[in-house]
This record gives C-alpha cells, sequence and structure tokens, in this order.
C-alpha cells in the first residue's frame, strides 16, 4: 500500500472533503471544510478534482512520512512547513518522493490548514463523504468519525503527475494576525429578524464582540453585549450554515460545518457565505463586529466572485517544470542520456523555449537522419510538431532536410533543400536571414569531419552537412539529439566520453538531450505553451503523424523497419508521454 505513516497527528487533524451534501433529512450535517477557498486552493495546486479528500489540520503539529512518489500542497493559515528538515514555501506544489519527512509547525497566522495530495486521499465514502464529524461519528480513515492518530497510515495514489503549481502572494486572502484588529462580518438578515427590535438589532450592528475560547466546527461562540429576542422559545427547525442564533444568555452563536441539523434558539439571521472562510480562520480573542448586507447585495458579490473564481487559478513555476520535463524525457535511458543530462545546466527546455518565444522570425528546422536509404521516424516526428506549433505562435518556420525526407514533406511544409558534398551554409543562411535555428535529430560530424550513426558505421556520402549552418549562423541555435552523435552534441565533449560511440563535436548555444529526440520537441512545446497560456500539444495525434511519414518510406532508426514506432518504441509510448507533458504543464 503506498501512502504516508503518521509520525505526529498534532492537535486536531482530520480528513475533510466538500461535505456529506442532501444528508439532513436523516439528521447527518454536512461536515466538509471550515475554509473552502483554501480547501480549493490545496487541490487546485495538486490539479485534484474539487472535492477530492485532503486534510484540515487545526492549529498544527502534523508529521507525515512517504513511502511513494507523489505532490503535496499545504494552504491556509501561515504554517512553517519543512521537508526532510528544510524550510520550504506553502502554497506551493512540491515533489514528494519515498523517504520524505514532511512536518508541519504550529500556525503563525491563522488557525486551520490544508494539506493536499496528488489524486486525493484514497479513503471509503460514508453517505457520499468521507468528511469526519466526530460527533456523529461518522467520516474519516475508518468511517469512525475520529480524527488522525499517531501510526494512522493515509493511503494515495502512487506516481501521479502534477505541474509545479504556486500561489501568488495578492491571490491569497491574508488571515489578521493581530487581536487589536477588528474583522467585519457580514449578515444576511433572515425571517426571525422582525423578533429582534430596532434596539436590540442596533446593540449587535455596532457591537464588538470577541471569538471565545470555546469554538469548535459545530459553532463560533461569541462574548460581548448581550442581545434578546422578543420569542421566549420556537419549535425546532432546520438550521443553515451560517446561522446566528441566540441562546437565553444573548451571546451570539455562528453555526459552523458540524452543526447540529435542527435547532429552536431564535436566528437574526446568516453570515454571508464568503466570509465564513475569514470566520474559520481566527484566533480565540479575535474581534470581530457585523455588517448588513440585502440578499441583492449578496447575490451580486457572489456572481462577481463565481467570475473572478473562473479567472483565479494557480501559476506555474516555470524552473520547476523545466526540471520535471527533463527528468522526465530521459527517464527510461536507453543510450545513456541521463548521464549527458547530468552535464547540462538546468532549465535548458526553459531557456530554449524562452529563445523560440523571443525569436519568432523566420526559424529554420533541420531534421533528417538517413537509415537504409531513406530516413528515420525521430526527427521528423519532433520537426512537424515544432513547425505546427511556431506557426500557432506566429512564427515562420522552415523545415530543412535532404533527400528522400525533402521530396516528402516539400508538399506539405514549407521546407528548403540541402544537399550532401555542398556548401549549404553561406547561401542559405543568405536566403534566409533566420532569427533561430533548431537541429533535432540531424547527424552531427565527428573530430574527424565524418558523420556516423550509432552502430558507428560511417554514413557520410548520404549526409548533407547541416553542421555548418548552425556554426555560421548569427542567430541563436538549438539542438535537441538523443545518442550524441547529433548536431550540438559538442557542448558535452567531456560527458560524451563516457559513451562508446562516434560523437559530434558540433557546439550550439542551447543543447537538449531526451530519450528519443522528437519527445524533445514535444518537452519544448509544453513549455511553451505555459508562455503563451495555450495549449500547443491539444490536438497532437502522434500515430497520426507517424502513419503519414510511413507512406514516404519512413522506419524506425533502431529496427529499421516501416512501423509506426520511434527508435524502437511504439507510437503509444510517445503519445503517453505527451499527455503526462500536458498534464506537467497544467493542461
Amino acid at each position: 500500500m503506498k501512502g504516508f505513516l503518521v509520525i505526529e497527528p498534532g492537535i486536531l487533524s482530520s480528513f475533510q472533503d466538500l461535505g456529506r451534501l442532501g444528508q439532513h433529512g436523516i439528521g447527518l450535517t454536512v461536515g466538509g471544510p471550515m475554509d473552502v477557498l483554501s480547501f480549493r486552493n490545496a487541490n487546485q495546486l495538486c490539479s485534484n478534482d474539487e472535492n477530492a479528500s485532503l486534510i484540515e489540520i487545526m492549529v498544527g503539529g502534523l508529521i507525515i512520512e512517504s513511502n511513494l512518489t507523489t505532490y503535496i500542497a499545504l494552504t491556509g493559515a501561515s504554517f512553517p512547513l519543512k521537508i526532510n528538515g528544510i524550510f520550504v514555501s506553502s502554497s506551493t506544489t512540491h515533489k514528494i518522493y519515498p523517504g520524505d519527512r514532511i512536518e508541519i509547525g504550529f500556525a503563525e497566522n491563522g488557525m486551520r490548514g490544508y494539506l493536499a495530495v496528488a489524486g486525493g486521499f484514497s479513503l471509503e465514502t460514508v453517505f457520499g463523504s468521507c468528511s469526519t464529524v466526530k460527533r456523529e461519528k461518522i467520516g474519516g480513515l475508518y468511517g469512525d468519525g475520529q480524527p488522525i492518530t499517531h501510526g494512522d497510515f493515509l493511503p494515495c495514489p502512487d506516481n501521479m503527475v502534477c505541474p509545479p503549481f504556486f500561489w501568488e502572494t495578492n491571490q491569497l486572502f491574508r488571515h489578521s494576525s493581530k487581536h487589536s484588529e477588528v474583522t467585519t462580518i457580514r449578515v444576511i438578515l433572515g425571517y426571525q429578524a422582525q423578533t429582534f427590535d430596532s434596539t436590540q438589532r442596533g446593540i449587535f450592528f455596532s457591537s464588538e464582540y470577541i471569538l471565545s475560547d470555546r469554538n469548535d466546527r459545530m459553532g463560533a461562540r461569541l462574548t460581548g453585549p448581550s442581545v434578546k429576542s422578543s420569542l421566549n422559545g420556537i419549535l425546532s427547525e432546520g438550521i443553515c450554515l451560517g446561522a446566528i442564533q441566540f441562546p437565553p444568555d444573548g451571546m451570539p452563536i455562528i453555526l459552523l460545518r458540524d452543526r447540529q441539523t435542527i435547532g429552536g434558539y431564535p436566528k437574526i439571521g446568516s453570515v454571508f457565505s464568503l466570509d465564513l472562510d475569514k470566520l474559520s480562520q481566527l484566533s480565540p480573542d479575535s474581534k470581530v463586529c457585523f455588517e448588513q448586507l440585502s440578499i441583492e447585495e449578496a447575490h451580486n458579490l457572489l456572481h462577481l466572485n463565481l467570475a473572478r473564481s473562473k479567472l483565479h487559478k494557480p501559476k506555474v513555476n516555470l524552473k520547476a517544470l523545466s526540471g520535471e520535463i527533463e527528468q522526465l524525457l530521459v527517464d527510461k535511458n536507453p543510450r545513456g542520456m541521463r548521464t549527458l543530462y547530468e552535464a547540462i545546466e538546468p532549465g535548458s527546455y526553459l531557456r530554449a523555449a524562452q529563445l523560440i518565444n523571443n525569436n519568432l522570425g523566420k526559424i529554420l528546422i533541420g531534421t533528417g537522419f538517413p537509415v537504409n536509404s531513406t530516413f528515420e521516424t525521430d526527427g521528423p516526428v519532433g520537426a512537424i510538431a515544432l513547425y505546427n506549433g511556431i506557426k500557432k505562435l506566429g512564427g515562420d518556420p522552415v523545415i530543412v532536410c535532404d533527400d528522400p525526407l525533402l521530396s516528402f514533406l516539400e508538399s506539405s511544409f514549407n521546407t528548403c533543400k540541402i544537399q550532401p558534398n555542398q556548401d549549404n551554409a553561406t547561401k542559405l543562411l543568405k536566403k534566409y536571414q533566420p532569427s533561430l535555428i533548431i537541429s533535432i535529430e540531424r547527424p552531427g560530424k565527428a573530430s574527424d569531419g565524418e558523420y556516423y550513426n550509432m552502430r558507428g558505421v560511417n554514413i557520410t556520402p548520404k549526409c548533407a552537412d547541416f553542421d555548418s549552418i548552425v556554426l555560421n549562423a548569427d542567430c541563436p541555435t538549438i539542438c535537441i539529439g538523443d545518442g550524441g552523435n547529433e548536431v550540438g552534441m559538442g557542448n558535452l565533449n567531456e560527458a560524451l566520453q563516457k559513451l562508446n560511440i562516434n560523437p559530434s563535436i558540433t557546439n550550439c548555444d542551447e543543447l537538449l538531450v531526451a530519450d528519443v529526440s522528437n519527445w524533445g520537441a514535444h518537452g519544448l512545446l509544453a513549455i511553451l505553451s505555459c508562455l503563451i497560456d495555450q495549449d500547443l500539444l491539444a490536438e497532437w495525434d502522434n500515430e497520426k503523424v507517424l502513419a503519414y511519414l510511413s507512406k514516404g518510406g519512413s522506419v524506425d532508426g533502431v529496427t529499421g523497419k516501416n512501423t509506426l514506432s520511434e527508435d524502437g518504441m511504439d507510437s503509444s509510448i510517445s503519445q503517453n508521454i505527451v499527455n503526462k507533458l500536458r498534464k506537467l504543464s497544467g493542461f
């Protein structure tokens, strides 16, 4: 079983989802998060369904240990957060590995925090919810309403993919840290408000109240001036969230998530739903005052909030995203690209994506690796992906290659032909004056000036010189490779000595490595999607592109066969990589 072991449960930590809706008729309360906004923020950071279960932490002190690879995020009150003893930011997605220890200290500002995990915790639901309600002995880890305790094991799904999200400070509600500050709570009057005369209502809306230390998930108890209703008692009736009732002592009680379903005390009205979040974060002895809000004003504010919520989404940490992509694309490591990746300064995919985004003029895309008198699938697939993406960005791409690939592509794409044993660079660079040059899976010259495949076979007679185009260009250059014998690999001369190949010595401005070069193109487009907030991989159909190239006589570079595969890997593997890249980039 995968999940987290509870080392310390904290003061009061419980599982919550959005609550047990529609069960008042059988006497069950809703439950759910006290601070709904922070709850939603945490799940958004982990790309979860809005109703995914998470941990609500009261005051703090929770310590858990992981036995899986996943992502977590902490929102709500200001809690010190440490992973393996190192302080990290809250309101940020963090990748967690087996053995990692997560420590949540005690709240410095606010009262409740929300710890989400990618995919949510794997819990059984009771009456449609896992929300813990201790009074009703329902929900939680074992379905018995008990909070999380020492030694509990908290199950959750493994190997989830999640963007490295974060909430900007200006996107978050900041909880008051000063007891001297007065928090205004807006109230909508109910039908029983008429039982409070003008004097009593005046007292209520003009006075300050102090939050009692007897607060819990059932209700917020206040102390201050007494307010009386003309009713001596009423028949018990249904109780809504946020209802403000007055028991005989005249001290208001605001009913919250774990409230009873019926009650018989007079109620002046209900707290506006958007104000319940900030109320839930107030500590004992905090000061509050009340302000009347009309139903029309409440409706307008709710609609405005709904409109804003559609635009309210976390940002992607582009540097962290680049790191995630770089690791994903060398994870299989069939040809030692992980060794080369470790020799590259982190952030290569982000830097390359920024180069593309900042140089959207004439962009030359060189590709094509000769295999058995034809061309291999690795390279042209990525070139087509880059071509289409650059066009969507507003650039003017040109695919540069030799025959037979050129003859096949030229009817569908803007192309430029290069030929073996010719000076291709001088004429081509003068004609196009490119703003950027990209090479993907293009043979690179070895130290003897010859071209070699991965098996060490000399393929020079079949290779046009693209190296000179890269080396003589007056614009930035990006090269993508997966073996060490491609254009641009000269950047890693020392690391290449660890591989059993005839390495390329040609340099470039930004080198990208991947287990399959085509994947490098997809990784670039994933980051570009974040830069422009448009999913450039949404319509990508890997098998369709491979089928198109197959009609032109393409072969798999590893098997030498005309199959819908790349470097010995089925098309579905590449499509799965694309799907993961889309998830990582938040689409």
